[in-house]
């Protein structure tokens, strides 16, 4: 006894044994139906039945005869119905309740069956009975009679339950109620039928063990057949008036029991598998169907994934997850492959669904494709299996371009076809009927705006795979891109669920990837028409202004010499349309992401094409200038814009070249941004931009020597410096300056308008010129200084700034490399070591010279921030300096010293010399014109003037210095045009006044004088002649310490300098304290960051680290060639720079690249070579250890790997396995394409979670991928580029992991609160007798 649709289905065969109370009439099957139900389950508190009362078998069956026909009854006593329910659940789940025939006998499994037919009768559709007219008369007195009630609103025609209507209701108030109580009928009989799904579930769930074959396959056929019953359009219980209804209500809940009862059944039989398939499609126009589908058919792919890759993928259970609801499966592997593929084969061609279904299929098909693999399967098999459909569904013919679903469906068969040819084929190449097919169906979704979203998102590794012919798709990709940026199509919609921010964020991508390709292709054609539907740019940037229009066409003007000698309509000619997206899209761009992106993508593409595009360097600074000039920059893009200006300043030699102005007018442009911001008031959000403002301009001033003879640029440059320093100090006195300042900038005319912006300026109240200055005359438009903004941090952090800036300026124009310094850039400090020297000195002469005795060398602080130390040279053994800081024996007359000077830029020395040359001038002719006091000529005893000559450490000048004049030169005769008109003293004295008698006395008395003095003149002369003649003393016959006459000459001991200096006793403290200075960092004079870099080679991400390490020279020569790239290779044992953790004894060679501001050192095991002699348990460590300890500080790894197949697996094991990198939270891979496409490499950056060191912190970094750049993951760079774009990639990655481990300091800061503290602790308060005793006695 079942529901009959079973039997039709010829799933199960009726008994002509059952149902037997059919036959009788609905009233009489009721009564007994409801007396045996009471009896079995009495109401609360009478005592049920034993269940000894079911005797025998026969018993049991006639008693379940009965209730069976329970489950038939109208909707009016479903209160029966439930009880039946009740007593079937008791009886499956309550052994103690089964009947005992059943538990003696061992009928269970007969008894199961019987209680699972028996259930399907609930499912058949029902509706209340209807109710037969009234003749009854209403409240006014009238009848009615033959009034027809309005039915339920529902699907179906239901009836009315009889009633007796309360008088008074009209017929439309008494039809609503009859609808209310239907309805609640109705959902009634809907809720037993989820119970009775709910009991089928926990059957199999908890009685499922123990169920025979034939148990499970019967209840799978009962499940099975009123799945089909209610969910297909030609079955007779959905053609019922009330089967849609209940149809829609039951189908998840039927659909979930279902799917889970098949699993967890494990049944194996083809036939009902068959079956099931064939059901299945016929349900396949309801949404739900595909959803449940996809649920199972995912989570059978994960647990195969499991099986097939071991366990680090997929899952561990087949787990179906569907709105909410999880069921876990635990099923045996080999079942879980045949299910898995008797499951995916199971729906039809998504094409002959419905667009709704459609769309739900491919959906789900796309979700079973996704997923990176270690060993992704053959795209030949995948393909195989769902090609044909997806093919199909990428053409879609049959459906209307207005039906959304349909093409949202269409769009997801693009992206699963995308993301399978991406996958690098590692056993057998696409076969060429795929790729052609492919290659047609793209180029036709590339120019459709609903499927160009999905192609874009999806197609970023497409040109990274080895696909042959890939190239052919260039053009179109450029078209799609350019439908995208710099703006949508005007006749393009966005689908739902894809943001413009992430669409155009995928078309960037591919720029990407796609930006190095034309260089490399130069030879390939274009084919005619490859342009078709590409938007302009130019015309989307007519409406932005003229300036724009000129970005277009100076764009197109720099290709012109490069087309030229490229062959026409080549390949290359793509590059002016990437360029002119990325240029045009920084204007119109409005995410902070995407246009970070931006900036990193124009930076690559300015080092990619600087060799093959002149002007392409100038223009980009320009058009970076422009855009930050607008003032209207989020605080993050514009920290980025001034990190890519930055990194242009390598090209500043291609900059100069194109444009000699770009530089100037870029300082320029910095300054004024700078004295906007200061303006400002709001230091607390500002700060951070105007320090990386400073750092940028300094960056550019020092590159070359151009703003040295640019007077008016120099002068703008120090104004702004000069700013950022007093800018604690300035107050109300501000104005007061600044208006002087006006007034000589008024006469001297040299402010300078702001060149040419490329984009439009931000309208603001106040326009600041070149130098700062508003129209008012207030620096930068006045300070307000009420501003809270103003804080004590923000303010010290650009005062720092501009300090080290100004510092720069001084010591580093022109003196970078130092001139003649035989070590090039791996030093910007002096070799030589006056604390060694001190060192030197003490061993030689251990007795005379002890802890204080050291005369020859003094010690000194200048203004609280320079520490000076001056080497007395003229000693008894005079010395001199080499080249390399060493004191060699010398002979020398003059006072010579050595002035060694330690400040926040490093450490410099002097070396300077006294000398007293002879003046061969005009004096000895005056001389013997004037009264001589010598008998002799003169000329040979001219007056000796004191010339130091001045040599630099490691350079001398080679300009004698010039003869000085004597005072006398300087007198100037001069006749008064009216001198005969002057009057005399005595046309100006009164004839017969007092005046003149005291003139005349006066006159007497002198005319006596000299009377007197030529007579005695006249008696002491001698007869022999006398001569002037120098004195014997020279400065060998005095105190050999002369740093004191130096010190004064150059004003420090001058009585209003006095607090200025502060002499420092030289003893072991002091030495050890500024030991300590020069080698913070572990870095001697650390004026620059010190940066250590891992590099390794792996063939595949499946390697041990062990094997990495211990290659035994097994590297490719293009791996070592690149290697060479990173930096030039120094030698170790005579580097003087930077060398990380490096020794020469196991390392004798490293790259090595230092520049004004950056020392870094690249550590890889190819390089190390552990000594034959040396043993482990001599106590050497093994390759893998010495590694380990070389780069225990390393936070960025590159890698060159051969295959990327788990490359996201290798760095999870380098940084959490092995701890070879314990520190390491950034690896950059790189890997060489192959094939035609020899000469690429493809970039993959990942962020690895996890890890003993700074988890928090590489989460934060992995959150914001774009921190560091210039490349971004998945680009595709040229060979000629790569070292160059690797380097400064690991340079920004290692800066942005110390700043997210808040261990990220900048090394002059380092320096000055060194130096700070030094002064702070040698300050002493002495008075000014006591100061000039130390200086003169060295006491």
């Amino acid at each position: 006894m079942f529901l009959d649709w079973i039997a039709q289905l010829q799933l199960l065969q009726h008994d002509a044994q059952t149902d037997i109370l059919s036959v009788l009439p609905l009233a009489t099957r009721k009564s007994l139906v409801q007396a045996i139900t009471t009896y079995l389950h009495p109401p609360q508190g009478h005592p049920t039945p034993d269940p000894s009362v079911f005797s025998s078998l026969a018993h049991v069956k006639w008693f379940m005869e009965v209730i069976g026909q329970g489950f038939t009854l109208p909707l009016e006593d479903m209160q029966i119905t439930t009880d039946d329910i009740t007593i079937y659940a008791q009886w499956l789940f309550e052994l103690n309740q089964r009947p005992k025939a059943v538990r003696e006998e061992g009928l269970e499994q007969e008894f199961f069956q019987i209680i699972f037919h028996q259930y399907s009768l609930l499912f058949e559709p029902r509706g209340p009975k209807p109710v037969a007219p009234s003749n009854r008369p209403t409240s006014t007195g009238t009848s009615v009679q033959n009034v027809a009630i309005p039915l339920t609103l529902s699907l179906g025609t239901p009836g009315l339950i009889a009633h007796t209507s309360s008088p008074g209701l009209s017929p439309a108030v008494v039809a609503q109620q009859q609808r209310e109580k239907n309805a609640i009928l109705i959902q009634r009989h809907q809720e037993l039928c989820k119970k009775v799904l709910t009991v089928f579930a926990m059957a199999g769930r908890t009685l499922g063990p123990t169920f025979t074959k034939e148990t499970w396959i019967v209840l799978l056929k009962v499940v099975l057949g009123i799945t089909d019953y209610l969910l297909s359009d030609f079955a007779d219980g959905y053609k019922t008036p009330y089967g849609k209804e209940m149809a829609n209500e039951l189908c998840v809940p039927l659909l979930r029991v279902l799917f889970e009862l098949w699993l967890r059944s494990k049944i194996e039989d083809v036939e009902l598998w068959n079956i099931f398939k064939k059901c299945f499609r016929r349900w396949t126009h309801r949404a739900p169907v595909i959803q449940q589908w996809n649920a199972a058919s995912l989570a059978l792919t994960q647990r195969s994934i499991r099986i097939l890759y071991g366990p680090t993928e997929g899952t561990d259970i087949v787990n179906i997850m569907l709105s909410g609801t999880s069921i876990p499966l635990d099923l045996p592997d080999e079942f879980v492959l045949y299910a898995w593929h008797r499951t995916l084969y199971m729906i039809p061609n998504p094409c002959t669904l419905p667009p709704s279904n459609f769309f739900l299929a491919l959906q789900g098909i796309g979700r079973d494709q996704k997923g990176p693999l270690p060993s992704p399967p053959d795209g030949n098999t995948i393909l195989h299996m769902f090609g044909e459909w997806l093919f199909e569904a990428t053409y879609s013919t049959n459906r209307s371009p207005q039906d959304q679903e349909a093409q949202l469906g269409r769009a997801e068969a693009f992206g699963i076809l995308c993301r399978i040819f991406s996958q690098t084929q590692t056993r057998n190449a696409f076969l060429r009927t795929y790729i052609e097919r492919f290659y047609v169906a793209l180029a036709v979704g590339l120019r459709s705006d609903s499927c160009l979203p999905t192609i874009l998102a999806n197609s970023t590794k497409l040109f990274a795979v080895n696909l042959e012919g890939i190239r052919m798709l260039l053009p179109d990709f450029v078209v799609g891109v350019k439908m995208v940026l710099p703006r949508l199509a005007t006749d393009m919609r966005l689908s739902p669920g894809i943001s413009l921010e992430s669409l155009r964020l995928s078309a960037m991508k591919i720029c990407a990837a796609i930006m190095s390709l034309p260089n490399h292709y130069e030879n390939v054609h274009l084919s005619s028409g490859w342009d078709q539907g590409m938007q302009p740019v130019g015309d989307i940037l007519v409406g932005a202004g003229d300036q724009e229009r000129a970005v277009t066409e100076l764009l197109k003007v720099l290709y012109i010499q490069d087309a030229s000698d490229a062959k026409p309509n080549a390949l290359p000619t793509l590059k002016r349309y990437i360029l002119e997206v990325l240029v045009a899209s920084l204007r119109t761009e409005v995410s902070s992401y995407n246009l970070r992106m931006l900036l990193h993508l124009l930076n690559v593409y300015a080092v990619q094409e600087v060799y093959f595009c002149p002007g392409l360097a100038a223009t980009i600074v320009q058009i970076i200038q422009a855009k930050l000039m607008t003032m209207t920059l989020p605080p993050d893009v514009a920290l980025n814009a001034f990190q890519v200006l930055m990194d242009l300043v390598h090209l500043h030699e291609y900059v100069k070249r194109d444009s000699k102005n770009t530089p100037r007018e870029l300082v320029l442009a910095l300054c004024r941004y700078v004295n906007t911001l200061l303006s400002s008031g709001n230091l607390t959000t500002n700060y951070p931009l105007i320090v990386s403002a400073y750092d940028c301009t300094i960056r550019w001033v020092l590159a070359g020597q151009w703003i040295v003879d640019d007077h008016d640029c120099c002068t703008a440059v120090i104004n702004t410096i000069s700013m950022g320093i007093t800018l604690p100090e300035r107050g109300s006195d501000m104005v007061a300056s600044i208006d002087v300042q006006i007034d000589k900038k008024k006469k001297r005319e040299t402010a300078f308008p702001p060149p040419k912006q490329l984009f439009a300026l931000q309208n603001r109240s106040k326009q600041i010129n070149a130098n700062g200055l508003d129209a008012n005359g207030v620096v930068g438009g006045g300070l307000n200084k009420s501003n809270p903004g103003f804080h004590r941090k923000e303010e010290l952090a650009v005062k720092l700034a501009a300090e080290y800036c100004m510092s720069q300026f001084v010591n580093q124009l022109g003196n970078f490399p130092p001139w003649r310094n035989e070590t090039g850039v791996t030093r910007t400090s002096t070799l030589f070591d006056d604390l060694k020297h001190i060192k030197t000195s003490r061993e030689e002469d251990p007795i005379s010279k002890g802890e204080d005795e050291v005369t020859h060398i003094e010690f000194y602080i200048i203004d609280g921030r320079t520490i000076i130390s001056i080497v007395d040279l003229a000693t008894a053994e005079p010395v001199k300096v080499d080249l390399h800081g060493k004191l060699n024996t010398a002979t020398s007359a003059e006072p010579r010293f050595l002035l060694v000077m330690r400040d926040t830029t490093g450490k410099y020395s002097w070396l300077l010399e006294s000398r007293y040359q002879e003046l061969k001038t005009k004096a000895t002719s005056r001389a013997k014109d004037s009264t001589d006091v010598s008998t002799q000529d003169s000329s040979s005893e001219s007056f000796s003037v004191s010339m130091p000559q001045l040599t630099i450490h490691g350079i001398s000048n080679s300009n004698s210095p010039a003869t000085p004049s004597s005072p006398c030169d300087n007198i100037i005769s001069v006749k008064a045009v009216n001198e005969d008109q002057l009057p005399t003293l005595d046309e100006l004295l009164e004839a017969h006044a007092d005046s003149m008698a005291l003139c005349g006395l006066i006159r007497t008395l002198a005319d006596d004088q000299q009377r007197m003095e030529s007579a005695a003149i006249g008696r002491a002369v001698d007869t022999r002649s006398h001569s002037i003649s120098p004195s014997s003393l020279s400065h060998r016959d005095i105190s050999t310490r002369h740093g004191y006459h130096m010190l004064s000459q150059l004003g420090f001991l001058s009585l209003e300098n006095r607090d200025r200096i502060i002499p420092l006793k030289v003893n072991d403290n002091i030495i050890n304290q500024l030991r300590t200075l020069d080698t913070l960092n572990d870095h001697p004079a650390c004026r620059r960051e010190c940066v250590t870099i891992s590099v390794l080679y792996s063939r595949t991400g499946f390697e041990d680290p062990q094997q990495i390490i211990a290659r035994d020279n097994a590297e490719p020569d293009s791996f070592r060639q690149f290697l060479s790239s990173l930096g030039w290779m120094v030698d170790l044992s005579s580097h003087t720079g930077y060398c990380g953790r490096l020794d020469p004894t196991f390392c004798p060679s490293a790259p090595y690249y230092a520049d004004r501001h950056t020392e870094m050192i690249f550590n890889s095991p190819t390089l190390l070579k552990i000594p034959t002699d040396q043993t482990t348990d001599e106590g050497f460590p093994n390759p893998l250890q010495l590694y380990q300890r070389i780069c225990s500080d390393d936070f960025v790894c590159v890698l060159w790997v051969d295959d990327l197949l788990g490359y996201r697996r290798l760095s999870k094991r380098l940084r959490q396995t092995s701890n070879l990198l314990p520190k390491a939270m950034v690896f950059i891979f790189v890997n060489p394409l192959s094939g035609k496409a020899t000469g690429l490499f493809w970039v993959r950056i990942v962020i690895p979670p996890g890890g003993h060191f700074a988890m928090i912190a590489a989460q934060r970094l992995a959150d914001n991928p774009l921190a560091f750049g210039p490349l971004v993951d998945g680009m595709i760079i040229s060979q000629h580029a790569l070292g160059v774009l690797i380097r400064n990639t690991s340079l920004s990655a290692h800066q942005a992991c110390r700043v997210v481990t808040e261990s990220y300091t900048r090394p002059f800061l380092l320096r000055k609160q060194f130096i700070d503290e030094f002064y702070h602790r040698s300050r002493t308060h002495i008075s000014t007798s006591d100061l000039f005793t130390e200086i003169l006695t060295h006491s």
